[in-house]
């Protein structure tokens, strides 16, 4: 490997490492390992290879700070101070925009770009003066249904929630002091009269033993000595007066002391948990001082747009109040934040028109969302007042999101934001090949491993050109090339080495991050070989080898695959029978109603007219087959049917170590043009795997794309059909198969 492939000259590296700008220097000639290189800390400089994409987020970055400027010196905040204070009407107030929508392939950095711009907002944030802010939700005392909602600085929220707290603990506290203190006196007074129904009692006793005269005789003689009538008698004359309210008022004591121990008085639990409370509830919090970032992908309405939680208790009041049920949504807790949707395709089309509703109006009350509506209970009917909803939107997914998204929010975002593509790839430069070792560097720190050398650095950069199916450039797909990171690190770690070596980063990629297309490819070859119609050795007349590609739905890459195709092609003169139709020309094993194949066909059976003057269709039988084949679709295959109708028409047969791929084009004089495909290094790598000696594939890709070190097969590059012909068919002909022998085959 040449020692310059990242340069020789000294470089000054400025990070931000730790909170503080350091300069260091980085000697790229001498370098031996990405031990010490500097990580910077702030993600937006994680971003490699999408200049353009992030200058168009800056200018969208620029837009949004002079939006929340403008509002700050308009003061919109204090009509949402006071809970008590009406809402304004938010379009007299809040502009739409700026919105972000990035499409690109997966693994492109679109995620990593919204926590950036996250990140540098909460910068520009406070280089600007600009304050984030904290919502509450109030209970509303008039009509408990319809919550209030303020707004304060960002921090103060808890202060004021605090002091809220306070003022209910010390309602709560009195309340129970008050309570406490009855109790107490109501067992107090209970145990006086009680114990003045026994003083009475006493009192009888003495009066008895002491005998005075009663109605004019002694007090013995008049109830006969029975003391019994005379206790009697005295005790109901004092029960009513004494023990009977003596005992209720104890009994009212202790039973409110054990309602108050089961959660009676202002104690019933609700919903999670919470009791009975008139303190405001924080359900926005921005005390961390950072610009919120929520990734609301795949969220659906209730986490979108907030929701009312039902409560089982809340019948008769005795659960959870309105206005502590209330959760904010997405678009509430990323108020003067990001708002990152990734598939944002995925939208519902209700979910789609309501985010239309909070990008053009800034605000949204919090109701009760979502298909099943908590049961269809009374929480349906509680909706807040509107919550700030000051959103920058940033969506994301792959280049049909276009045409399946929302066209009303499509048209919003075209027409007050930014629609960026990400690119795929960056140019082969030792600047950019720099960026790989900072990228490698990156993910070395982020995932605390150890640090890769210089030659397993430069196989990332080489693993990368690969990838980007150029010979001149670095895929950006960078998600892939982390598993190929973290494997070659833990392989490196298995084996109790310093540093990661090159030949952990090839093991990587050779035996370990493989897709799963390429695991069945593989697993075609060891299992199913012996079944496949794949051989390659020998000339063979009505058979060829094509290549193709399988794109994985998940990660985006691909993976080569071989195709054996076979023709069978007859006179329509030649037959015995006098045929009253004409001949037919069928190709099966392709996808049906897919225009890439179908366009494919129609060039083949327009070349071979134009090169030979004979209509396959009307002429001949012509039956091409995609043998073990099914869905064969994309314009490739085009090439590949087209020399093997050229093989049966001269009677030549084909090469069958000899692999091919491109795309048919009709001709122009007497050349025939084949033009580039994608998927080549794939495609090659296929070929390789199976023992072909040689694979054919269009002259521009090979100029484009191809590196010849990459391979240990032969590639041949070819600009016409007649190229492709001669590498491809053994000149000397072949006898015709006479019509006699069909017929015996046919028989």
């Amino acid at each position: 490997m040449p020692f310059d492939h990242f340069g020789n000259d000294i470089e000054i590296l400025e990070r931000n490492v730790n909170g503080r700008r350091v300069r260091v220097k980085w000697d790229w000639g001498a370098f031996k390992n990405t031990d010490g290189f500097p990580v910077d800390d702030n993600l937006i400089n994680w971003a490699i290879g999408q200049e353009q994409a992030l200058k168009e987020c800056f200018l969208c970055l620029d837009e949004w700070v002079h939006k929340l400027k403008t509002l700050e010196q308009l003061k919109w905040y204090e009509s949402w101070s006071n809970p008590d204070k009406p809402k304004p009407s938010a379009k007299t107030v809040i502009s739409p925009g700026p919105y972000l929508l990035l499409l690109g392939d997966p693994g492109t950095g679109k995620s990593l770009i919204g926590r950036a711009l996250a990140e540098k907002l909460t910068q520009v944030y406070r280089e600007n003066g600009i304050k984030l802010s904290d919502i509450l939700c109030w209970k509303n005392r008039t009509l408990p249904s319809q919550p209030k909602i303020s707004i304060e600085k960002g921090g103060e929220g808890k202060k004021t929630l605090q002091t809220e707290q306070m003022r209910e603990l010390k309602r709560k506290f009195i309340t129970k002091v008050g309570i406490k203190t009855l109790q107490i006196l109501l067992v107090i007074m209970g145990l006086f009269l009680i114990g003045l129904g026994f003083y009475f009692m006493y009192q009888a006793w003495q009066t008895w033993q002491e005998n005075p005269m009663f109605l004019g005789e002694p007090i013995q003689e008049y109830y006969s000595n029975n003391f019994l009538d005379f206790f009697i008698g005295k005790f109901v004359g004092l029960v009513p007066a004494t023990f009977i309210p003596g005992g209720s008022l104890i009994f009212f004591g202790f039973f409110m002391w054990w309602f108050s121990k089961i959660g009676g008085l202002s104690n019933l639990k609700g919903v999670g948990g919470a009791q009975q409370s008139d303190t405001p509830k924080l359900i926005v919090d921005n005390s961390s001082g950072h610009v919120p970032f929520v990734d609301a992908t795949g969220h659906r309405s209730a986490q979108l747009f907030g929701s009312i939680a039902w409560d089982p208790y809340q019948t008769g009041g005795l659960g959870t109040p309105e206005h502590q049920r209330v959760s904010a949504g997405d678009v509430h807790m990323a108020s003067l934040g990001i708002l990152y949707i990734d598939e944002i395709k995925n939208l519902d089309p209700e979910e789609a028109v309501t985010l239309l509703t909070v990008l053009e109006e800034g605000q949204l009350p919090i109701t009760l969302r979502g298909r099943w509506h908590g049961g269809d209970t009374a929480a349906m009917a509680v909706s807040t007042e509107p919550a700030p909803a000051i959103t920058f939107l940033v969506g994301a997914g792959n280049f049909d999101s276009i045409g399946q998204l929302h066209p009303a929010l499509m048209d919003r975002i075209y027409g007050y934001g930014k629609v960026v593509r990400m690119n795929n790839d960056m140019s082969n430069t030792v600047e950019n090949r720099r960026k790989y070792v900072q990228f490698v560097a990156q993910e070395v720190k982020r995932f605390n491993f150890l640090p890769f050398s210089r030659e397993a650095c430069f196989e990332i950069v080489e693993e990368g050109r690969r990838r980007s199916d150029k010979r001149d450039a670095l895929s950006t797909r960078f998600r892939p090339l982390i598993s190929i990171i973290k494997t070659a690190a833990t392989l490196a770690m298995n084996e109790d080495c310093k540093i990661v070596e090159r030949r952990h980063v090839q093991e990587a990629v050779e035996n370990h991050c493989k897709t799963i297309q390429r695991q069945i490819l593989e697993h075609d070859m060891s299992e199913r070989g012996k079944l496949l119609e794949i051989k390659p050795k020998g000339v063979r007349l009505g058979q060829i080898h094509g290549l193709a590609v399988v794109r994985d739905p998940y990660s985006g890459e691909m993976t080569g695959s071989v195709l054996n195709v076979k023709a069978h092609m007859i006179k329509r003169s030649e037959l015995s029978r006098d045929y009253t139709f004409r001949g037919y020309y069928k190709v099966t094993g392709v996808a049906k109603g897919q225009t890439f194949i179908s366009d494919s066909i129609a060039k083949v059976r327009s070349v071979i007219l134009q090169k030979y003057g004979v209509d396959i269709a009307q002429d001949y039988l012509t039956h091409i087959d995609f043998a073990q084949s099914y869905a064969v679709d994309g314009p490739s295959a085009g090439v590949t049917m087209t020399i093997l109708l050229c093989s049966l028409i001269e009677g030549k047969p084909v090469r069958q170590d000899v692999a091919v791929t491109g795309e048919i084009n009709l001709g122009v004089g007497d050349s025939v043009q084949i033009t580039a495909v994608g998927g080549v290094y794939e495609k090659i790598k296929a070929a390789e795997a199976w023992g072909f000696k040689k694979v054919v594939i269009p002259q521009k890709n090979y100029e484009y794309s191809v590196d010849a070190n990459d391979y240990k097969i032969e590639v041949v590059p070819a600009a016409t059909l007649d190229d492709y012909l001669k590498e491809c068919l053994v000149e000397k002909p072949m006898m015709k198969i006479p019509i006699q022998t069909y017929k015996r085959r046919k028989l």
